[in-house]
């Protein structure tokens, strides 16, 4: 079995081949075929969570795939192995971001913005470096603050919507990654504009919820690379695909996010972080991991049940109201518990049945990403905030709730406002 160090590096490997298969396709295959035996050497140390989901649905999947066999299905078994590969590696390269994110010797002398402004940068930090470097902003940003005063509830509750909010534009965001795996006939940038602002607005709607309990708190500084890092990504990823359209935009994002870590690092001598990072912390992506994998199996065994055993569904088109009403049902199984992986595998090969509007079924499943991670008492998120700063899932997800409806009606506007 393969150590936590090995694993990483065998990850970064697959980062690596699947950067390079746009120019020869068959590494998209060997980088699949590597997460997949790297994760199996990882089986017997998953958490049980993981653990138990991941087996749940690759089991539901294997009986929906040979069910279909027996009645003529045919399955891409190469394509099966490289399911969700792009979008683990885009996951491995984002996540060195955070060696070059946190604040260097210079901002760390800076003096920290307090009261209102305080919570405004706070909100805006976590939202910006959680669209890069995503759950780690969450765990820098109330590490930093953790020095000043205690994470309590409604700052917690502050940290774990703006970082949700991140998945409704976010193109480094898993949700969007596997967004755009599910729906390829999405527009990134008109599903990004019309993302943005609805996070905008929630943010605004957060800190007027949480600006009474601004006293006294101290901030994290919106300075230096938390705005220079996203814009210079940003710029990155949107030129290189005009230059290369046929390249997919996670495989440019880890192309992208590699080198320009490794170049900071090369200039601010601190290159033995990466090899740091590959030891200590990439292996750790395995359990997320495990859930992706089992997922694209999940999905293609629902997906050729369908072609068998067709499910009429209770709506003939989607639209605004099909869209508002998937979306609320999806977040009651989210309340539940229910992984945003898992409700995309289960609704897509349903709603693709009808046809629907690319960008509106990619808003609706961002916004099942976005909005229900925060109201989710076992999502990644909050599992996190649980562990790091001692704050229970559950208290979490109930005292969300109520901001919760409030995004969803903003949602329910922009699928009607899309739709005119």
């Amino acid at each position: 079995m393969l150590n936590n160090t090995w694993r990483g590096y065998s990850l970064l490997c697959a980062a690596l081949l699947a950067a390079v298969s746009p120019l020869y396709s068959p590494t998209l295959v060997l980088a699949g075929a590597i997460i997949w035996l790297t994760v199996l050497s990882a089986s017997a140390v998953l958490p049980r969570r993981a653990r138990n989901q991941s087996l749940g649905l690759l089991l539901l999947g294997l009986i929906g795939m040979f069910y279909s066999l027996l009645y003529g299905a045919s399955i891409s078994w190469l394509k099966l192995v490289q399911s969700n590969t792009v979008l683990l590696s885009m996951l491995y390269a984002v996540s060195f971001l955070s060696l070059v994110a946190s604040p260097n010797a210079t901002s760390k002398q800076r003096r920290l913005p307090t009261g209102r402004r305080g919570l405004l940068s706070t909100l805006l930090a976590t939202h910006l470096f959680g669209a890069i470097i995503n759950i780690s902003s969450v765990i820098m940003v109330g590490e930093r603050l953790k020095a000043y005063r205690a994470i309590d509830l409604p700052l917690a509750r502050s940290l774990s919507v703006a970082f949700g909010l991140c998945a409704l534009w976010s193109p480094f965001f898993a949700s969007m990654a596997y967004t755009m795996a599910l729906v390829p006939g999405m527009d990134l940038y008109t599903v990004m504009l019309m993302g943005m602002p609805i996070s905008a607005l929630g943010i605004a709607l957060l800190y007027w919820q949480s600006r009474h309990t601004a006293a006294g708190l101290t901030g994290y500084p919106l300075q230096g690379r938390s705005l220079v890092l996203p814009s210079v990504l940003a710029l990155i990823v949107i030129g290189a695909h005009e230059l290369w359209p046929h390249w997919p935009i996670p495989i440019i994002i880890v192309i992208a996010s590699l080198c320009i870590v490794n170049l900071i690092l090369l200039l601010e001598r601190r290159w033995h972080l990466a090899y740091q990072h590959c030891q200590q912390q990439l292996g750790n992506h395995t359990s997320t991991s495990a859930i992706f994998l089992a997922a694209g199996v999940f999905a293609t065994g629902l997906g050729q049940l369908l072609q068998v055993m067709p499910i009429s569904l209770p709506f003939a088109d989607y639209g605004p109201n099909q869209a508002s009403l998937v979306l609320f049902f999806s977040l009651v199984a989210a309340r539940l518990g229910v992984h945003a992986i898992i409700i995309m595998a289960i609704l897509n090969p349903l709603l693709s049945t009808l046809n629907p509007p690319a960008n509106l079924l990619a808003m609706t499943y961002l916004a099942i990403w976005g909005i229900g991670m925060s109201i989710n008492p076992v999502s990644g998120t909050l599992l996190t905030i649980q562990g790091q700063f001692g704050i229970k899932g559950s208290h979490l997800a109930r005292t969300n709730l109520g901001l919760t409806g409030l995004l969803y009606g903003l949602v329910c506007g922009a699928f009607f406002l899309y739709s005119i």
